[in-house]
């Protein structure tokens, strides 16, 4: 009955758990982590916290012990559980894409017979990867694959220790280097936090809880797991107790209690199976931990429950996975189809397939500045309109022009003006105004205009520059060298023409800086307002002249008023 009961959660686990690990496992394989953040988790603490011992419980692999920064590079850990009675059997190497870049026999994925040549072997990998590091530490990855019977189907990432302080020998730039690995991590939405802490410690100085609550508010992916429980001290186990039943430090996720084996046990040899045996009885035989829930201690205890957040996590982001690899998929079938077909080999297919290049080219760059953008690339990519931005730029120059002029209606600009108009008196008539004043005035306005037009000029050139190269890269991607060739030439004609646009430029302000014009528009509008201030004067006058003056009445008194007002214009206004 008992081995029908093995079977049964076996075939579960098989039916369960298995596939959804081994899909993670495959695309990670592919390479596909690099592209695309997958569901893992990451075990983060300080030094010595005992980050490695836990991975040791779980995997039994004999990670290096030590103190300080033992662990200097990530090592990702792929456990696989095979049928029972099956050997022992683990790979290790650098990954992939560092494999690919450095290459050498240290890159080599390694095979591995037994858990105490796997230690060696990180060692040897962990000193290849950071020997040429100035220092001493690597964000490149050591992935090792564990198949046994008695592993569990989990993926972990062991991680340096939060460095606080740099030790005598250690460059100070390890502490944000290792700070910049791990946030990178941290900051993954699909990445299960781990927080190694250690229970002889006052959780609330433990720097990974505060860092993960920046990234994780609501808790949702961090789990805690409390070491060292052997080394608290006599009246500090109602500290440790509240912490694990979630009640001080809480986490959605909870806490986890573990006890690793000791630096004598370790001297014994004591093997990882008595190991278990002997956190076992230590929660029971403790006078405090054995009363908390059990499912809170143990490593076994610490493994179900990460398989189960692990799982649980891989199908929660699974369909969204699905939807950002087809969005990748259709990114990179229109890059594809960007590249176009292979280029031609003989010299004349060359020379005609250049021509309509620069033919379309030429087309479309006379589009974009007409504004026509009715079909073809510059349809679909806006910032290669060259009229709109250019336009853009125009409004901003006549807006700050705009803001140069004077409030004609203030009392110190009238004050400002009369004061000038003063200091420029010379042989001029009374009444009338020095017409030097008009050019001093409009000079000293003028001087405003600069900058805003130089601003406008340099954005405009610069304008015509980019855009022209990026719309002959946006034409033809799969030639990058000709597309700079046309850069080149196109920003040789721009500069060619600075000096065109600059005389043009100054032309204008120099027109601007004559007040005056040669034609009649002034005058005409002179002898408008002219007359339009004598009219309203005119009729005041003849309105006052009206009451009471006349003893006619009606519409006689009215004809007469009209027959006055006529004699008035024409002998007075002609002298406006």
């Amino acid at each position: 009955m008992a081995s029908t009961t093995s079977a049964d959660l076996t075939a579960a686990h098989e039916q369960n758990v298995r596939p959804w690990l081994d899909l993670i496992d495959t695309l990670r394989a592919q390479g596909v982590h690099e592209d695309l953040p997958l569901p893992q988790i990451a075990v983060m603490g300080d030094q010595s916290s005992g980050k490695s011992s836990v991975l040791e419980a779980l995997s039994g692999v004999p990670f290096p012990r030590g103190t300080g920064l033992v662990t200097r590079c990530p090592t990702q850990l792929l456990m696989k559980r095979s049928a029972p009675g099956t050997s022992w059997k683990a790979t290790a190497s650098i990954s992939r894409s560092q494999a690919n870049r450095r290459g050498g026999a240290d890159t080599q994925t390694r095979s591995v017979a037994s858990p105490g040549q796997l230690t060696d072997v990180i060692v040897k990998l962990t000193d290849a990867l950071t020997a040429s590091q100035p220092y001493g530490f690597s964000q490149d990855a050591i992935v090792i694959h564990v198949t046994a019977p008695d592993v569990p189907d989990l993926t972990l990432i062991d991680l340096p220790g939060i460095v606080r302080t740099s030790t005598s020998g250690q460059d100070s730039s390890v502490i944000q280097e290792v700070n910049n690995l791990i946030n990178s991590y941290l900051i993954q939405e699909r990445t299960i936090i781990l927080a190694v802490l250690p229970a002889n410690q006052d959780i609330a100085t433990c720097d990974i809880l505060e860092r993960a609550a920046q990234v994780d508010p609501t808790g949702e992916r961090t789990i805690g797991v409390l070491t060292k429980p052997d080394l608290v001290g006599p009246g500090s186990e109602d500290e440790v107790i509240a912490v694990l039943n979630n009640v001080s430090k809480p986490l959605k996720l909870g806490y986890v209690m573990v006890k690793n084996r000791t630096q004598k046990e370790l001297a014994d040899g004591q093997s990882l199976s008595d190991a278990k045996e002997t956190e076992a009885k230590f929660f029971a035989d403790h006078a405090i931990f054995s009363r908390s829930n059990p499912l809170n201690l143990g490593v076994a205890n610490l493994t179900i429950r990460l398989t189960d957040l692990l799982v649980r996590r891989i199908k929660t982001v699974l369909p969204v996975m699905k939807f950002e690899v087809q969005e990748m998929q259709a990114e990179a079938g229109r890059q594809l189809t960007l590249i176009g077909r292979e280029a031609p080999t003989a010299p004349l297919e060359r020379m005609n397939m250049l021509m309509k290049l620069v033919a379309e080219y030429c087309a479309l760059l006379r589009n974009a500045v007409r504004g026509d953008y009715r079909a073809g690339i510059l349809a679909d990519k806006p910032n290669l309109r060259l009229r709109t931005i250019a336009d853009k730029t125009f409004r901003i120059l006549g807006d700050k022009i705009r803001e140069t002029q004077p409030d004609f209606d203030s009392p110190a600009f009238s004050t400002t003006l009369e004061a000038e108009i003063r200091g420029l008196r010379g042989r001029e008539l009374p009444g009338l105004v020095n017409s030097y004043f008009f050019y001093s005035f409009m000079v000293t306005k003028l001087e405003d205009w600069r900058e805003p037009v130089d601003t406008a000029r340099q954005e405009v050139f610069d304008t015509v520059n980019a855009i022209g190269a990026n719309l002959f890269r946006e034409l033809c991607p799969q030639y990058p060298y000709l597309a700079n060739c046309v850069a080149t030439v196109l920003k040789g004609w721009v500069e060619r023409h600075v000096p065109v646009m600059e005389t043009r430029i100054e032309e204008a302000f120099k027109q601007e800086e004559d007040p005056f014009v040669s034609t009649n528009e002034l005058s005409d509008e002179i002898v408008r307002v002219r007359a339009e201030r004598f009219d309203r004067a005119l009729n005041v006058v003849v309105k006052a002249a009206g009451e009471g003056s006349s003893k006619k009445k009606g519409a006689a008194a009215v004809e007469e008023l009209d027959a006055f007002k006529n004699h008035m214009s024409e002998h007075l206004g002609q002298w406006y």
